[in-house]
């Protein structure tokens, strides 16, 4: 697993929720935005998840909210074929139920 420690405590937070939920090697962590200390993403198969806590910053540490992308992908060119969903300003518990359905789905 690649090192998320200069991501801020948010991408932290949410990475190891998902980790407790999914297991350390269920994804690969992938990051083509590794100069934005608040995105990352996952990658399982064709399927591409983008996390980013930017726009919501001020946090309190139960109240974490994120924007997220699914996405399907070509696995040798990682180029996006097609947005699945997007979703702004939604929970951590929330995010991992959406993972949860689109890992699941197809």
């Amino acid at each position: 697993m690649e090192d998320l420690q200069n991501k801020d405590k948010s991408i932290r937070i949410i990475w190891n929720t998902i980790l407790s939920g999914f297991g350390v090697n269920f994804f690969s962590l992938v990051d083509f935005w590794d100069s934005d200390n608040f995105a990352f993403g996952l990658k399982k198969g064709d399927k591409l998840i983008y996390i980013s806590t930017w726009d919501f910053r001020e946090y309190q540490v139960n109240e974490i909210k994120c924007y997220s992308e699914f996405e399907l992908i070509d696995e040798v060119s990682l180029e996006t074929k097609e947005n699945i969903k997007q979703l702004n300003g939604i929970s951590i518990d929330k995010l991992v139920e959406e993972i949860k359905v689109f890992i699941l789905k197809n």
